[in-house]
């Protein structure tokens, strides 16, 4: 379950606008192939972290928008960052997931399996409903949030497991991070570094 979870993180957006009525078959479709593409994306692993960051930029340029994830993620210190502190940002996230989701995101066995259980039409979106199954472990739920992006694209907004939804917790940590920094943007920016070199350039 992990695994999966550290494969779709990298693919999530933020966004503000709720899908729309009738979305529900679409949103379903979305959550399918993007479950079959990350899967696919990582299977035969572990790569190199070069690699590993090629694949997810990948990911997120078919299933969101890393600039606007960055703003939102953010939030108000965004709008209060310079332009350097926030091409900084944008171009630390993916290195950043990947560091953080290093052991999760190479898919060695391919054996994880996803039992999709239907969507329901929320008010912030369409949820989509999964079951997540592996050898010798019990299924674990997982639900998938669908919304809309300014432009009008059908995008996962959050991944939620056990109540608590991943980008949402992400965006609550970095936002905290600053925060307790007296809203030093720097800080959050030489922290996310540091995760970043610790990671081993292992792999092919």
């Amino acid at each position: 379950m992990l695994r999966l979870m550290g494969l779709l993180v990298v693919s999530l957006l933020l966004v503000v606008q709720p899908a729309r009525a009738g979305d529900g078959p679409a949103a379903e479709a979305l959550v399918k192939q993007a479950v079959a593409d990350a899967t696919a994306a990582f299977a035969g692993g572990p790569f190199s972290r070069e690699v590993s960051r090629d694949k997810v930029s990948a990911l997120v340029s078919k299933y969101g928008d890393i600039a606007y994830e960055s703003e939102l993620i953010l939030g108000r210190y965004w709008r209060k960052a310079t332009e350097p502190q926030k091409d900084s940002f944008v171009s630390l996230l993916i290195p950043f997931f990947v560091a953080t989701y290093a052991e999760l995101i190479d898919n060695k066995s391919g054996s994880t399996q996803v039992l999709f259980l239907g969507s329901e039409e929320m008010a912030d979106g369409v949820v989509v409903k999964a079951r997540i199954m592996q050898p010798a472990e019990e299924g674990v739920d997982l639900s998938f949030v669908i919304s809309r992006s300014p432009a009008g694209k059908l995008v996962i907004s959050d991944a939620i497991a056990e109540g608590v939804g991943l980008v949402t917790t992400i965006r609550s940590d970095f936002t905290s991070v600053v925060r307790g920094a007296g809203g030093n943007l720097d800080v959050l920016l030489d922290a996310m570094r540091k995760k970043i070199a610790m990671v081993p350039a292992a792999g092919r």
